[in-house]
Order: structure tokens, then sequence, then C-alpha cells
């Protein structure tokens, strides 16, 4: 395998940031508002992933409660304008992503975000956790693009960036990275701690459960 990549792309949520703590207070808020019970940080990890519209509908299911398809524009907005304001409140890096990041910065090595996540917040977050200097570029969900597990937004990143898909690596948390990276491919990389999950069907490259671990393809 390629132990000489120029270019390393991270999914964002469950893979650099813990942002779960966040994203369940932003649903909270929308289900309180809609007079329904608020939902424990115990079962977060079976919410969180998938944007705010997934979040809103594991929700309902979760408390059984039916949702009306007519009110989930609206929904979005209020979990979306909550979320803003709060998401980085509770968020934190995850054990050793700064020792990482300061590893990769120093070796000269092109750094990208590539995230579901709307463009706009996951600039905001980079931003209030004062980590712009590490990243090359940050690729979020943006109406001219399709969401992983689409290539596109991938593509979006080695094309931006200048180098080859066997100078890349990417690390995420779920399918919806190892998926993209497979296709295309780039070295993929399932991080174990995140809130994703992976099945039989598809394998990552590699699995790592400290991020730490990439130091050795550097």
């Amino acid at each position: 395998m390629n132990k000489n990549f120029k270019c390393v792309v991270f999914d964002l949520d469950g893979t650099l940031i813990d942002s779960g703590p966040d994203l369940l207070d932003s649903l909270n808020f929308v289900l309180k508002k809609n007079n329904l019970k608020a939902i424990s940080g115990d079962v977060i990890g079976n919410l969180v992933g998938g944007g705010a519209e997934a979040m809103i509908r594991r929700g309902y299911a979760f408390l059984g409660e039916k949702l009306d398809n007519k009110m989930i524009p609206k929904l979005i907005k209020t979990f979306l304008q909550y979320y803003q304001k709060n998401c980085t409140k509770k968020t934190k890096l995850y054990p050793n992503v700064m020792k990482i990041l300061i590893l990769l910065k120093s070796k000269n090595i092109k750094v990208c975000i590539c995230t579901n996540k709307k463009q706009y917040l996951a600039e905001k977050i980079i931003q209030n956790m004062g980590l712009n200097k590490y990243f090359d570029l940050i690729v979020g969900s943006q109406n001219s693009m399709k969401l992983k597990p689409h290539p596109d937004m991938l593509n979006k990143c080695v094309d931006s960036l200048n180098v080859q898909y066997n100078e890349t690596i990417f690390i995420g948390d779920s399918l919806n990275d190892i998926v993209p990276a497979n296709e295309l491919g780039i070295v993929s990389v399932f991080v174990t701690y995140g809130y994703g999950k992976m099945n039989t069907s598809v394998n990552a490259n590699i699995k790592i459960s400290d991020i730490m671990d990439l130091k050795s393809y550097f």
C-alpha cells in the first residue's frame, strides 16, 4: 500500500469531532417545541447521522410519534437555526485529533474535510474550534453536489487540491465515507470510535480505533 500520501480527507462528525451532544440538544429543542418528550443521551448513537431530517425522523420514531411529512421543512428549519447558534457548546475533538492534524501540517500534507453537514455549519464549527489553519479545504453540503455516498463531494476534494486518487486517503466513520472512497480507488479508513456502523457488504482498506494510528502511513 502507498505510504506516501499527499492528501488526507476527513469526514467531520464521528471522525474528527464528537458533535453528538449538540446535535441531540438541537433535536430535543425541536421535540420540546412540539410538546414531545426530550430524548436522553443514552441512545444518542442511534439518532446521530444523516443530517437534520434523518435525526428528526429517528427522534419521532424513537418516541413512537407519528410525523406529518408536511411538517418536515419547518422542523428542519427550527433544528438548523438552533444548531447554528449552539453547534460548538458541547462538541469536542476526539482523542489525538489535534496531534494528527499537527503532524500532517508539519509534513506539508494537504488536508481536507468532506462532510454531508451543510457548508456554512462545517465552516463555523472549524472556525469556532480554532482549526482553520489545519485545513486546505472544507467541502460540505451544497446544492451543486450530491451527498455522500455519491462520489461527487470526494471528487471535488481531489480535483480542488490537485492531487491524484492514489495519493489520497479518506477517513470516516460510516458507509457514506467508505463507499465513495472505494469507488474512486482512494484508500479508505474506517474509525471504530464514531457513530456510524459498517456492514459485511463493504470493506474499508484500513480499520483503526485511534486516529494517531494513521501516522504509520505517512
